[in-house]
């Protein structure tokens, strides 16, 4: 081994025993945190966070320097806190203090430090169901350090990588409520509670079609409970029933069960009753819709509900439960369940004929999302198919929706359309009688090209072998002397284009033909079938269309010829008739007869000129007859 070798092995030694100096130095005291949360009954007070520093460790990874350390505090710490540094005589210590003035401000500053709502349970009660207090946290101070260990590994290198579970653990955790102190586990949960509480109580939520509510509130209490409070119970829980209500109470097993049941015609009076019938102002029943970006015929619907139990319950008993039950309409479909407070202990569904079911168990009372979605329905859709004579074709697809659902599919359908579109298309957007219409024109040379592009928009691509849309047809090919017609047949299949929507009021089918036609269904038992000259119209809930139809207008041509092949013959048997003597003359006594020069003079030359005449019309238009040229 060269010189060169050893001297870099020697210096990778070094550098792994000084790691492994600070690493032990560390591992073996992580630096403990302290906390004291101070508060009195209106939960105004402080929380007092404290991270000592040994002397070694304070050397070691802090180079011993008191004024860097507070300088990279101070720089750091969250507005919400009052952070310093001290030097004491045997190491440091980091002080973090929260100062708050009730609990929602308290809420709101921990939520600032986490980056999220934190699950903070306060209950000071002084009823006739219990007395005393709890307190609640699904948090401990570890979470509040991490923007100082952020801050720490930039400052120094050795923090670079490190977690906050690398440096710091909790210690000590106390409860300090209104001078009385009470030690705690490192999340929370301190409680002086003497209480005759419910066990459970659930409320039942119904959501109606029109926008109204059916409510149902069960109080349930064991035996033993019941047998304390005496009529007390009774009377308490026989007052909250609202004007219109209604009150049930029933023994079963060996609970007492109250049930407290009415209806709200709006979301403000329900959550008026609510806070009423549960005694409290902070109960919360918010709807959102929105578009689903992902599929312009769904929309989303959030439900955010928080019941406050709190005077009834006591979360301090371990098998207290506060459930929640919510019955939406059974179009609706359940997509998730979240906490916003941490305090969600699990939920379940279920799905009927009748209604979507969520139910949802908390302890403490815990503000909830429903997140729903459901088919955004589309009033009605138009499909008119012109035939404009020649090889002109042209089809429109016309999709109406309310203004509301329209607001929630918004630009997702719009976009939705034009993706679709090429350039024989074009879009146009308007409104009328509280609608929304949105019509897309495709035009075409040919059945075959109007079918490609009616598959082209509603699929979005194409597949030869199995268009969308099939329109076959055109001018009869059995030429008829009277009359001329079209026939077609048209296929159109909405199903893939429409997804889950439904249509409200059906799909309307038009077919025009050329002005001068008569339209007529060739086979078809669709609804309101209308037929008005040269238009024809129906009515189908089916997304799958199939309409066979003709059009037909006298044939002038062939009519024209008709005509002048009866007038012809007739012209000619008539001069004929009228000039028989002198032809027959002529052909008997030719030579002597041409003396008399009568057959080509007067009268009888005009009758001959017109009987070749008519004779060359005959002859010409049977000809066209026979051969069909008309």
């Amino acid at each position: 081994m060269g010189t060169k070798d050893k001297k870099k092995w020697l210096l990778t030694g070094i550098l792994c025993l000084m790691l492994w100096m600070l690493c032990g130095c560390m591992g073996s005291s992580k630096i403990s945190i302290d906390t004291s949360l101070e508060v009195n009954k209106n939960f105004k007070g402080q929380r007092i966070m404290s991270a000592r520093i040994s002397d070694s460790v304070f050397r070691h990874a802090f180079n011993g320097d008191l004024e860097e350390l507070q300088s990279v505090i101070t720089e750091k710490c969250p507005s919400t806190l009052i952070c310093s540094a001290e030097k004491l005589d045997k190491g440091a210590e980091i002080t973090m203090t929260l100062d708050f003035a009730s609990q929602k401000d308290y809420t709101n500053k921990i939520g600032q430090i986490l980056g999220k709502t934190p699950g903070i349970y306060y209950d000071a009660s002084d009823s006739i169901f219990k007395s005393g207090y709890m307190i609640q946290e699904n948090f401990s101070s570890l979470e509040l350090f991490d923007w100082l260990v952020e801050a720490l590994g930039a400052q120094y290198g050795q923090f670079e990588d490190a977690g906050v579970t690398d440096i710091f653990v909790n210690g000590k955790t106390q409860v300090v409520y209104d001078g009385e102190s009470v030690e705690t586990t490192e999340q929370i949960h301190a409680e002086k509670m003497d209480s005759h509480t419910f066990d459970t109580v659930s409320a039942e939520l119904t959501m109606n079609d029109d926008g109204s509510f059916r409510t149902e509130i069960n109080f349930i209490a064991d035996k033993e409970t019941y047998y304390d409070m005496g009529d007390d119970m009774d009377r308490a829980i026989k007052k909250l029933l609202p004007d219109g209500g209604v009150y049930e109470v029933a023994d079963v097993d060996e609970q007492r069960v109250y049930t407290i049941g009415f209806s709200a015609y709006n979301s403000d009076t329900l959550l008026s009753q609510l806070n009423s019938v549960l005694k409290t102002t902070k109960c919360k029943f918010e709807v959102e819709e929105s578009g689903d970006d992902s599929d312009p015929f769904r929309a989303n619907k959030v439900i955010t509900l928080y019941l406050d139990a709190s005077y009834f319950l006591d979360f301090s008993k371990p098998e207290t439960e506060l459930i929640y039950k919510l019955n939406t309409g059974s179009d609706y479909s359940f997509s998730s369940c979240e906490s916003l407070t941490g305090f969600l202990k699990n939920y379940s569904t279920d799905t009927s004929d009748k209604y979507t079911s969520i139910y949802v168990t908390v302890g403490p009372s815990d503000e909830i999302q429903i997140h729903l979605n459901y088919a955004i329905d589309i009033k009605e859709v138009e499909v008119n198919t012109k035939i404009s004579g020649g090889n002109d074709l042209e089809r429109s697809l016309s999709f109406k929706f309310d203004s509301e659902k329209a607001e929630l599919t918004g630009e997702n359908f719009e976009n939705k359309l034009r993706a679709r579109m090429d350039e024989n298309m074009t879009l146009d957007v308007s409104e009328a009688d509280k609608m929304k219409i949105y019509t897309v024109n495709i035009s075409g040379n040919s059945p075959e090209e109007l079918s490609v592009s009616t598959t082209r928009f509603l699929d979005g691509s194409v597949n030869e072998e199995a268009l969308t849309s099939v329109l076959t047809g055109g001018k009869s090919e059995k030429k008829r002397l009277r009359v001329r017609s079209y026939m077609y047949e048209d296929r159109i299949d909405l199903g893939r284009f429409l997804g889950s929507a439904s249509v409200e009021d059906g799909i309307t089918y038009r077919m025009e033909y050329p002005k001068g036609y008569t339209a007529a269904f060739e086979e078809g038992s669709y609804r309101d079938m209308v037929v008005e000259n040269n238009v024809l119209t129906c009515k189908t809930k089916d997304q799958m269309l199939v309409v066979k139809s003709r059009g037909e207008t006298a044939n002038m041509a062939g009519m024209t010829q008709l005509v002048l092949w009866w007038s012809s013959l007739v012209v000619m048997i008539i001069s004929l008739i009228m000039n028989i003597r002198h032809i027959a003359g002529y052909i008997r006594y030719r030579e002597k007869y041409l003396l008399k020069t009568e057959l080509f003079h007067g009268k009888n030359l005009f009758l001959m000129t017109v009987c070749v005449v008519a004779l060359t019309v005959f002859l010409f238009t049977t000809l066209r007859l026979i051969l069909r040229v008309y």
